[in-house]
């Protein structure tokens, strides 16, 4: 092999990758970049808590109405759960836990309000 072919081919092999890796920086990361938002837990969980605790010590509170308040708890779990599985397929994004982010700002969504409205509170 002569000495320009052996110069191509090193040249060859080391602006094939370089352009390669410039484009995808140009073109495919912008798609490829991980979405994120986050959901207050701890929150949805306080306020629900508080509606269950005034349907149960409400003055003139029947039996019926605190079996109910504790089957609406019940139910709650399982639908938070569920959410909890389909939310990251809905917004196409990791939800992290708001108390697990630290100096943010608003530069991540935060989806709890959001889901306080689904939730009716």
């Amino acid at each position: 092999m002569s000495r320009k072919a052996i110069a191509l081919c090193l040249l060859w092999s080391v602006v094939n990758p370089a352009a390669l890796a410039m484009a995808y920086h140009i073109w495919g990361s912008e798609h490829a970049r991980l979405q994120m938002a986050t959901l207050d837990v701890a929150e949805i969980y306080r306020l629900k808590e508080n509606q269950f605790t005034a349907l149960v010590i409400k003055a003139g509170a029947t039996e019926a109405d605190r079996a109910q308040a504790i089957e609406l708890a019940r139910s709650f779990g399982s639908e938070l759960s569920s959410l909890t599985q389909s939310l990251p397929r809905e917004c196409g994004c990791l939800i992290l836990a708001r108390a697990a982010v630290i100096g943010a700002g608003d530069s991540i969504p935060d989806l709890t309000p959001e889901i306080k409205r689904r939730f009716g509170l």
